[in-house]
């Protein structure tokens, strides 16, 4: 068996180089597939919604109330749960458990999710939660909310293994509809069974 050596420390310096830029160019990879299934998303949903005139939108909004379901949750302290299943609707990768303004995530009996793994660690935690925690800060720092009430995240882990996710001060639905698809996107990418 011939092993070769790297003696010369400017191949070895260009070496790791290219090892960084192949980590890189996965990431990016990843975000590219994420960014395509977002769009996707978006022309379904686009495509499916049905256009009213303005007098029957204005009717309608006149007979409800405007709450979104997250203000109803709150209202009433119920809890929601929230299955996310992958892109093609047939394995259960999780359950988002959604309480007032927090949530929790616990994986489906059945995954094991590797919280080191790049669309997790980068793209999840880091681009995603770490983006909405950056956003309240900013909000404190120009006193639109208080430190209290700004966005909070904790992952539990076991060996490098996903136990939960907890999120205090999630937001509005928006963030909590942007937090499931990306969740949804990530877990179906690092997805292992037991």
């Amino acid at each position: 068996m011939l092993v070769y050596t790297v003696s010369n420390p400017e191949i070895r310096a260009l070496l790791e180089l290219r090892t960084q830029l192949g980590e890189e160019l996965d990431r990016l990879k990843e975000r590219i597939e994420q960014l395509e299934e977002f769009i996707q998303a978006l022309d379904s949903t686009i495509s499916q919604g049905s256009f009213t005139t303005a007098d029957v939108a204005m009717e309608a909004a006149a007979r409800t109330p405007e709450m979104t379901p997250t203000e109803a949750l709150a209202a009433t302290g119920e809890p929601r749960n929230i299955v996310v299943l992958n892109k093609s609707g047939d394995l259960e990768l999780a359950t988002i458990e959604v309480i007032e303004q927090n949530l929790r995530v616990v994986p489906a009996d059945h995954a094991v999710y590797n919280i080191t793994r790049g669309a997790f660690a980068r793209f999840f935690v880091q681009d995603i939660l770490g983006k909405f925690q950056q956003e309240d800060r900013h909000r404190v720092e120009n006193g639109e909310i208080e430190w209290a009430d700004t966005f909070e995240f904790e992952i539990k882990s076991d060996d490098k293994i996903l136990d939960e996710i907890v999120v205090k001060n999630f937001g509005d639905e928006s963030r909590l509809e942007e937090i499931q698809r990306t969740l949804r996107w990530t877990l179906e990418k690092i997805y292992r069974a037991r």
